[in-house]
C-alpha cells in the first residue's frame, strides 16, 4: 500500500481475509484502502463486523447496508464468513446473528460457508493395475495394431490386383 499499489494490497487481503476470517484487522486494512480510496460502500462492507467508533465508519456501513437494500442475505452472500464465529468480538457475532435473523425472515435461507482448506489430495502412489485391468488395455492395444497390419494387408492386396 505504501509503494501506492492499491489493487495488488488489496487482493492480497482479500485472500488473507480468506485464509484467516477471523481476523478483523485484515477486515479493517482492506476497509481503510477502500475508504481511502473514495469506495466508500466497499469500506462499509469490510467494516460491516467492526464496531462502529467513529463516524466514517458508520457512514460507510450505512452507505453499503442501503446499496444492498439492508437484506441480511445479501451481506451474508457478499462479505463471505467462512471463519468461525467463537473467535469474533462479540460485535462481529451479535452483528453476524443479526444479519443471519434477518436472512431467515426475509428469504427463508441463511447461507453457510465452509472454511476453505489448502490441502491437497495426496495421490496413491502403491497403486497397481490389477490383472483385468493389464489384460484389458493389452487387448485393446493388440486389436488396434491388428487392425493396421490389416489395412496394409488389404492396401497390398488391392494393388496386386490393379496390376
Amino acid at each position: 500500500m505504501k509503494s501506492g499499489l492499491k489493487s495488488k494490497a488489496s487482493d492480497r487481503l482479500r485472500n488473507l481475509i480468506q485464509e484467516n476470517p477471523h481476523e478483523t484487522h485484515l477486515w479493517n486494512k482492506l476497509a481503510e484502502l477502500y475508504y481511502e480510496s473514495g469506495f466508500l460502500d466497499s469500506a462499509g462492507k469490510y467494516w460491516i463486523l467492526t464496531e462502529p467508533t467513529d463516524d466514517r465508519i458508520r457512514k460507510s456501513v450505512k452507505i453499503y447496508e442501503e446499496s444492498v437494500n439492508n437484506s441480511g442475505y445479501q451481506i451474508l452472500q457478499e462479505i463471505v464468513f467462512r471463519g468461525e464465529k467463537s473467535k469474533l468480538s462479540e460485535y462481529a457475532k451479535k452483528k453476524l446473528t443479526e444479519l443471519e435473523i434477518d436472512s431467515k425472515e426475509k428469504v427463508d435461507y441463511v447461507p453457510k460457508f465452509n472454511p476453505k482448506t489448502n490441502k491437497h489430495k495426496k495421490k496413491n502412489s502403491k497403486y497397481e493395475e490389477t490383472f483385468k485391468e493389464k489384460l484389458a488395455k493389452y487387448s485393446f492395444f493388440t486389436v488396434l495394431a491388428l487392425i493396421g497390419i490389416f489395412i496394409i494387408v488389404g492396401f497390398v492386396t488391392v494393388i496386386k490386383w490393379i496390376f
